[in-house]
């Protein structure tokens, strides 16, 4: 891998240095200036042989640490080799005992984030340079410099203003249904939400806790899950039927190396790390994603999202390399969000339909 790395450092700065030689001053074609804009833009490949090297070598050490982290099972000290995905994932969105999720919560932090705490602090200082000789202040300029707007931090202040007080209103809802679990003894009237029980590592998404704190007695999600075991669901046929998705709206079916190179479910013979994601080999044919798929529902929601991204890779398939990218990173996942939302209300709806038809 970071041989791979270093040969297409190398084809970035070829084409940084080509790049630099290029008179802008009497561009009038606004796509070839951005072309030239983009392509002096490098990123840690600005960094000197050496530093690069090192910059490589940290992110794989981290990545390795992150993939092969094991913890071992609450009150169960021999009953190790946990992993994120799927032994811990699982847990912190299903259970509900308190000491359980601080437990898995902390022993995988403390083989995760301990671990690379000293390696992370080398990589700010490596990243903040290749910032710098990218003509950024830092490397927090550099990370906004996709989005293409001169004022993102006020854009993003005046966002939140607007949202935060709908976020704070279901913040306390949240907090109270969550108290009256766990008790007020852990959870206070005002204070912050405890991370480990939102039902997400990162308490990112709170999906997990959904169960028991819809607002309405007697109503539940729709969740299919139990009927695609029924129906005799597999991995195959969960992106299968996502194809179907984004093909009945007129956008493309998936090439042939994606049904033959992509791992869509935990190999039998090996652990891989199975945070999904979807990859894009850069030839115009190949487009895989990686994703140890389960038969739920919301693995389901999950595979429509990771075929978003192969649909807009293919897409932007035949424009220059330096376009091949996500036009603005907020546009492209809000695109990515209403299709899951589309998904979740056709699919389900189509699901349920065909269980009341094989009943009737």
């Amino acid at each position: 891998m970071l041989d791979a790395q270093q040969r297409y450092t190398l084809f970035q700065r070829g084409l940084w240095e080509a790049a630099q030689q290029i008179p802008r001053g009497g561009l009038r074609d606004y796509a070839t200036f951005r072309q030239l804009r983009l392509l002096s833009i490098i990123g840690p490949a600005a960094l000197p042989p050496d530093q690069l090297d090192r910059y490589n070598r940290i992110i794989n050490d981290m990545l390795a640490v992150y993939n092969t982290a094991e913890v071992c099972a609450y009150n169960e000290p021999f009953k190790c080799g946990l992993h994120l995905q799927p032994e811990l994932q699982f847990i912190m969105s299903h259970s509900r005992d308190w000491d359980e999720l601080q437990h898995i919560w902390t022993e995988w932090r403390r083989n995760t984030g301990r671990r690379v705490r000293d390696l992370y602090e080398q990589l700010v200082d490596l990243t903040n340079q290749a910032a710098r000789l990218n003509n950024f202040t830092d490397a927090s300029a550099y990370w906004m410099f996709p989005y293409e707007t001169n004022n993102m931090r006020q854009e993003v202040d005046e966002v939140w203003e607007q949202i935060k007080p709908l976020y704070e209103l279901l913040h306390a809802y949240v907090r109270r249904r969550l108290r009256e679990s766990y008790g007020p003894e852990r959870i206070s009237r005002s204070a912050p939400i405890p991370a480990h029980i939102l039902g997400d590592m990162w308490g990112q998404s709170w999906s997990g806790i959904v169960p028991f704190t819809l607002p309405y007695p007697g109503k539940t999600l729709v969740d299919v899950s139990p009927e695609m075991v029924q129906q005799g669901y597999t991995p195959l046929t969960i992106f299968q039927l996502a194809e179907e998705f984004f093909v009945s709206m007129n956008m493309s079916a998936m090439p042939h190396d994606f049904w033959a190179l992509s791992a869509l479910q935990q190999p039998t013979d090996r652990h891989i790390h199975c945070q999904p994601s979807a990859w894009d080999f850069c030839n115009r044919h190949d487009y895989r994603i990686k994703m140890c798929t389960h038969v739920d529902m919301k693995d389901l929601v999950t595979a429509h999202h990771e075929m978003a991204h192969i649909e807009y890779f293919l897409a932007y398939r035949n424009l220059p390399k330096v376009f091949r990218d996500g036009a603005n990173p907020g546009k492209q996942i809000n695109v990515h969000i209403y299709l899951r939302c589309k998904n979740i209300t056709g699919h389900a709806n189509d699901i349920i339909s065909m269980l009341m038809f094989l009943q009737y």
